[in-house]
């Protein structure tokens, strides 16, 4: 009996070592479902950089040389801005010939004659010089997204002011579908074709250009902008710095600068943006002031010898007209970027000691004025890769000069592009 049960338990365990080794394993491979992802290079759709472009409309704001230099007193947009249309063609990868006119902003009651002797026509040969290198390394499509280099020959709009040429080094960007920003010192001659000596007279200066641009080229999906430029951090506040404007010439020196200063109110759209701009001005300039000088009568409009001081002090109520419909369809809304309306105030101490060029003889004229300005405003601000910013805005504003007692309404438009943190 013991044997039977021996022999059937022994049975039982053969069988079930059998059916171990029989089992067999087999191996699947799944396809993957999940589409392969590309990151964002934000350069690249910031800047277009890979966007084939030949031709190239512009309209905008250019801080640009005039061929009268403006006095601050008179100045209405920040100092030396003009509207800018221009165009650019490429004929070879790394060459391209940019053309423009620039029109300064003036008083409305100045006559044609008087606006267009303020006019610049330009002319640049510019040599791309790193193009070339990122188009073969695959960084870069032939386009206008480049440094470069330029020759360039500026030509008043009367021939009674006289034709500048000099160089140019600077950086040139596309700016998303339709926008570019250009940014240049310039080294010039200040007299035509040498005439004092290849020596004499030189002046270098700071230009920028921004605005919009037209093309050849195809748009490009770049999706939520704030995703780009990372503009959308949760913000209370920020400290701005302006990229100063300089001119620094045998005939003209030329400073602007400023610095602001923005707080929100709690987590509302709205904001307030205190901000000190300080413009200086040594050399030659034209003032629309009337003089009567004896046995010539009323000299209206002469070049005069100018020190001038002004320092402005900016209150703006802000209110950022998307930011709240931006927070209820999760998009955003957090910074200090879109568009804003608001109210401008602001206060204003001019200097300036004035000599006759052609009558030293005659006495010099000094000034002082305290200028207050107050009116509804429309703006856009956008910050730029965190530490970067662009505010523009415009206002109308009544306006009161207290020691002349002159009260009359004027436009203002201010251009603040430099560092915020």
């Amino acid at each position: 009996m013991k044997t039977g049960i021996l022999f059937m338990l022994f049975l039982f365990l053969s069988q079930w070592a059998g059916a171990q080794d029989s089992t067999k394993i087999t191996y699947t491979q799944e396809i993957d479902t999940l589409q392969k992802q590309r990151f964002i290079d934000r350069y690249e759709n910031v800047f277009m950089t890979k966007v084939p472009t030949r031709h190239m409309f512009k309209i905008g704001l250019s801080q640009y040389y005039q061929a009268l230099p403006v006095p601050l007193m008179v100045d209405k947009l920040t100092n030396s801005t003009s509207l800018q249309l221009g165009y650019e063609i490429k004929f070879l990868p790394s060459f391209s010939l940019a053309l423009s006119g620039h029109f300064p902003y003036l008083k409305s009651e100045q006559p044609l004659r008087s606006i267009l002797s303020y006019t610049i026509l330009d002319a640049q040969l510019r040599w791309f010089f790193d193009m070339r290198r990122r188009v073969k390394a695959g960084k870069a499509a032939s386009n206008f997204s480049g440094n470069y280099v330029a020759l360039y020959y500026n030509m008043p709009g009367t021939l009674n002011n006289s034709p500048n040429i000099g160089f140019k080094l600077g950086f040139q960007r596309r700016f998303l579908n339709a926008g570019y920003m250009d940014f240049a010192v310039a080294l010039q001659q200040e007299t035509p074709w040498f005439h004092y000596g290849i020596l004499s007279n030189w002046s270098i200066s700071s230009q920028a250009s921004f605005g919009f641009a037209f093309g050849d080229w195809k748009k490009t999906s770049t999706g939520p902008l704030c995703d780009v430029l990372l503009c959308d951090e949760h913000l209370r506040s920020q400290w701005k710095v302006r990229l100063p404007e300089v001119t620094i010439g045998t005939y003209l020196y030329r400073v602007r600068m400023g610095v602001a200063y923005e707080q929100k109110i709690k987590t509302s759209p709205f904001s307030v943006n205190f901000e000190l701009t300080v413009g200086l001005n040594k050399g030659w300039d034209y003032q629309n002031q009337i003089h009567y000088i004896d046995g010539y009568g009323n000299y209206p409009f002469r070049l005069m010898r100018s020190r001038e001081l002004f320092p402005t002090l900016s209150v703006q109520p802000r209110y950022y007209l998307l930011h709240k419909k931006q927070r209820l369809n999760g998009k955003g809304g957090h910074g200090f970027s879109g568009i804003y309306t608001g109210l401008n105030s602001d206060y204003t101490y001019y200097l300036g000691h004035h000599s006759f060029s052609n009558f030293p003889e005659m006495p010099a004229l000094d000034l002082k004025k305290h200028v207050i300005k107050a009116g509804p405003m429309f703006g856009f601000q956008q910050r730029l890769f965190r530490h970067g910013f662009l505010d523009v805005n415009t206002s109308v504003n009544y306006q009161y000069q207290g020691i002349m007692s002159n009260k009359h309404i004027n436009f203002k438009t201010s251009i603040g592009l430099g560092l915020a943190w």
